[in-house]
């Protein structure tokens, strides 16, 4: 039995629990109406309006999605010259800065908006438009969008704009919050390139293809079609591939693959610069040790011939090949593939076998397999320099079905949660994990898909090469000017290795 002392101690112990709960509440609830104000609101070209997230389906969890939805995931399959409607693209664009600030090689207070996002978008939906498809566009920005009307203008009339502005998510800073209390929140512009997922979620149901790249980054119909081209010959694989094969299967660089490695396959994309000034910011002065192989130039139109309006003394107008380089990867990291109804295919860097899987990575033969690099080693699959940062993804409706709900752990789409993502995926991650497609082609809490290149003719591979149209690395990163190698070139040396794998493939035959 309590005495009176004792109750009211309990008493006094439960008035101040419930005042510390009262406090946690209203706590939380300005924090969560100032992020609401800050990132749930689109804004299209004609009026605001609420997140528009009218299907509330567990994309994760639901087994009876409506049959109308199961209809329209399966328009993957249809070949494109046989639709009725136009193909239903939505191009998603994510903005940090309206004006430069000086950073990364440019230039302090360059309006980025009108001279780079503008003309960059709108060479892209022109392109797009002309093979056919329907384009609407999203912009994902860190500024308020002050000036829509000129992104409205420069588009014509059938493209729907949309914009999401001050889309930097409100959270915690961890390495700031015990040293400084006033540093508690910010907004988080690392997670900014997180954002467009939930676009894509929201829009899911009502687009056939996904677009999601940084907004210096230069897409061309040509582009889409290869993808959607290729994308169809692997699902065609997929369909009379066989579950299982030989565990010495498993490690050949030629030969049937299963249902399983073909889901994990993707078009993958080569980010490349043009040369501005060659004298000054040249290309690795020696060329690695692997043979180039004689071959047609790459064409550089597919990728980097840009119309008026997109052109300009930074970004000439119709480059020649050889000026056209990547900084991301090199021939001492790379591999090649022999694939039915592919041919021969370069194996891009990033996904490695990882605990508590078996037969889903897909083997290639090295480029060092015959001594080229003497002693040296292949870099490690997940080395961020040689793992080529695509600047974006794109993906049909049916392919992230698939990596959200069978492919990546945690999902792909929102909510993000843990283990593989902590604090709703605020936790420290580069930005490239997002906006750079890392988060497809990496092992790490991650997708680990691989990303393949084709090598049979030198227009397709060109359809493969992705402009990235700032032009700034060449002078950024100048110390690692041997790294730069000229697109001619690395296709000559992946051609060379794909020679050097056909003979061991015949030998071992």
């Amino acid at each position: 039995m309590m005495t009176r002392r004792s109750t009211w101690y309990y008493y006094q112990c439960n008035q101040s629990l419930m005042l510390v709960v009262t406090v946690l509440l209203l706590t939380l609830c300005n924090l969560t109406s100032v992020a609401e104000k800050s990132t749930s609101y689109y804004h299209d070209d004609k009026e605001a309006f609420a997140h528009p997230n009218e299907h509330h389906y567990n994309l994760r969890n639901d087994t009876h999605l409506p049959l109308d939805l199961h209809r329209r995931l399966s328009l993957e399959s249809v070949p494109l010259n046989s639709r009725k409607d136009p193909l239903r693209i939505l191009y998603t664009v994510t903005t940090l800065a309206e004006y430069d600030e000086g950073h990364r090689a440019t230039t302090k207070g360059f309006d980025r908006l009108s001279n780079l996002l503008i003309p960059v978008v709108k060479e892209g939906v022109e392109s797009m438009l002309e093979k056919g498809y329907h384009v609407d566009v999203f912009i994902v920005s860190h500024y308020e969008m002050t000036r829509p009307q000129l992104l409205r203008d420069a588009l014509p009339d059938s493209v729907h704009v949309r914009y999401w502005d001050n889309a930097a998510p409100i959270s915690y800073k961890p390495d700031q919050r015990e040293k400084d209390p006033k540093a508690k929140l910010w907004k988080n512009t690392l997670a900014l390139a997180r954002q467009h997922r939930f676009v894509v979620k929201d829009n899911l149901m009502d687009y056939d293809m996904f677009l999601n790249f940084e907004d210096d980054m230069i897409l061309h119909g040509d582009m889409v079609e290869h993808h959607l081209q290729m994308t169809q010959k692997l699902f065609q694989l997929r369909e009379t591939a066989p579950d299982e094969v030989p565990e010495s299967q498993l490690s050949n660089f030629y030969g049937p693959l299963t249902k399983d490695q073909l889901k994990r396959c993707y078009p993958g994309l080569l980010r490349v610069e043009v040369l501005l000034e060659e004298e000054t910011y040249p290309t690795q002065p020696e060329l690695d040790p692997v043979p180039v192989t004689p071959h047609e130039d790459i064409d550089p139109a597919p990728c980097c011939h840009l119309k008026a309006a997109a052109h300009e003394e930074k970004r000439p107008a119709k480059p020649t090949s050889d000026k056209l380089f990547l900084w991301e990867t090199n021939i001492i990291a790379l591999g090649v593939r022999h694939m039915e109804a592919l041919g021969w295919v370069a194996l891009l860097r990033g996904p490695r076998p990882r605990q508590g899987e078996y037969g889903l990575t897909v083997s290639d033969y090295w480029s060092g397999t015959n001594k080229y690099f003497d002693k040296q080693r292949r870099p490690n699959p997940g080395e961020f320099n040689m793992i080529n940062n695509q600047g974006g993804w794109m993906g049909t409706r049916q392919q992230i079905w698939e990596w959200h709900t069978e492919i990546c752990p945690g999902g792909f789409l929102p909510p993000f949660e843990g283990p593989h993502y902590n604090w709703d995926g605020l936790d420290p991650r580069n930005v490239e994990f997002w906006s750079g497609g890392l988060n497809l082609f990496t092992a790490r809490h991650a997708c680990n898909m691989q990303r393949l290149v084709m090598l049979e003719s030198p227009d397709e591979f060109a359809r493969q090469l992705i402009y990235h149209s700032a032009n700034n690395k060449q002078r950024q990163l100048t110390w690692r000017k041997r790294s730069f190698v000229k697109i001619n070139d690395l296709y000559g040396q992946l051609l060379t290795v794909a020679k050097d794998a056909e003979a061991d493939m015949k030998e071992k035959k």
